[in-house]
């Protein structure tokens, strides 16, 4: 019987055979990793769970790495390895150098683990070894009727532009932004940050307005900026697809949703995006257009192919729609429309108490106005406390400043040691050549 040869899939690439559990992979540092259960296929490869491995290693069901493997002559996983490799090793210190002089706290860009090639049953794949990370963006967003809080979609949108702004500057662009491939960190449970993945179509942006039709239409067509339609990345293009998906993540349908022909799209989002305000009022329908979503449509418009999008302004449009929906960006992402945030639940209560009686509503005040006297004395002669530890009594602003002393003290080091093996080089040249072996 003649062996079935696997079909390519839609998307002209083929899936790999699935490995067995506790296959052995070896990266190209020679580190070995152990493959845990598959936890999901994407579009050109199959994820599992994964940990690191040695002959000393005692059976464990822990994996807290995953692994994206793919047939070695898929091109996705190779395009993004080699963005990790160049843009987010641990020991280039590039994103920790990033996050610090941004002053932020948290960013969500994954750093690069570790890559190789294996072969199985000989066949040759190539992996990736990844950061794990909690559920997708696109799942939750099913889970809550297709739609999240304005609060959330703008916390969302500033840390998504956080990543773009870092990758625009080593002169990439993601080009296939969308919530199947934005993540929960590790705490999914009360989740501050997401993490953007899948850098398998990223690629060094274009300044010029040069259509490609082999190109053409690159990304997931919904999203697919009007550049990107053309065959040409350029960063105003990854903002556009931004923009399109916060306005999905606000409850509105796409208006070409509904018939994805590419050709048809792309029409349809030169038409939409030459007049911003038909195009919200078809998406918003008889709800308020937030000014927040207009705002950033009418930048991205005014932006022209080559420009350097002013990622500060885009964060305070932001900023300035989180403070207008009364938010804070120091709370955690709340998905569910229907939970109340904590300032809800207590202007609840409050307004409960209102309606109460007059004589009920006197009381009251006579025990708020007792408790605070009480609170105060206890607060004048309370005693002092014993001195905080150095770490406790730093502010945010005083830790960041720390790792930035102590990241520019390992750069120091770096270039410490890079001198250091050019002498060593250059003095033994010279031995060379008083020994009277000079090179030719």
């Amino acid at each position: 019987m003649a062996k079935l040869v696997k079909k390519p899939r839609k998307n002209g690439y083929k899936l790999p055979d699935p490995l067995p559990l506790g296959e052995i992979l070896e990266d190209i540092n020679k580190k070995k990793w152990i493959l845990g259960p598959s936890i999901g296929k994407g579009g050109f490869g199959e994820i599992y769970s994964a940990r690191e491995y040695t002959e000393s290693s005692k059976p464990s069901k822990q994996y807290p790495y995953v692994i994206k493997i793919e047939p070695h002559a898929n091109g996705p996983l190779f395009v993004e390895m080699h963005f990790y490799m160049r843009n987010a090793k641990p020991d280039e210190v590039l994103v920790d150098a990033f996050r610090l002089s941004k002053k932020m706290h948290h960013f969500g860009m994954p750093k690069y683990i570790a890559s190789g090639s294996h072969q199985h049953d000989k066949q040759k794949y190539r992996f990736l070894v990844m950061e794990k990370f909690g559920s997708d963006i696109w799942k939750l967003f099913l889970e809550n009727n297709r739609k999240f809080p304005p609060v959330t979609v703008f916390k969302l949108g500033i840390q998504i532009l956080d990543v773009l702004e870092y990758i625009h500057s080593k002169g990439y662009v993601h080009a296939d932004i969308k919530g199947a491939n934005i993540l929960l960190g590790e705490d999914s449970k009360n989740p501050k940050q997401v993490y953007l993945v899948d850098f398998g179509l990223a690629s060094h942006f274009s300044s010029l307005l040069k259509p490609d039709p082999k190109k053409a239409h690159n990304g997931t067509i919904e999203y697919t900026s009007r550049d990107a339609h053309l065959g040409v990345q350029t960063r105003r293009g990854d903002l556009e697809i931004l923009a399109y998906n916060l306005i999905q993540w606000l409850g509105c349908r796409l208006p070409w949703e509904e018939n994805l022909d590419p050709a048809s799209v792309q029409n349809s989002k030169n038409q939409y995006m030459n007049d911003i305000e038909q195009f919200l009022k078809t998406c918003f329908k008889n709800e308020k257009v937030p000014k927040t979503v207009a705002n950033i449509l009418k930048y991205i418009t005014s932006l022209e192919v080559g420009d350097t999008p002013d990622y500060e302004h885009l964060r305070k449009i932001l900023a300035d729609g989180i403070k207008a929906e009364s938010g804070s960006l120091k709370d955690p992402l709340e998905f569910n429309l229907s939970k109340k945030t904590p300032v809800k639940r207590k202007a609840a209560r409050i307004s409960g108490s209102n309606s109460s009686n007059v004589g009920e509503k006197k009381g009251n005040d006579k025990v708020v106005s007792k408790l605070v006297r009480k609170n105060t004395k206890k607060v004048r002669s309370a005693k002092p406390k014993e001195e905080k530890s150095a770490t406790e009594d730093l502010n945010g602003s005083q830790i960041l400043t720390q790792e930035m002393k102590r990241l520019k003290e390992k750069i120091e080091m770096k270039k410490a040691n890079k001198k250091t093996k050019v002498t060593k080089v250059n003095h033994g040249r010279n031995l060379r050549s008083s020994n009277g072996h000079e090179d030719n």
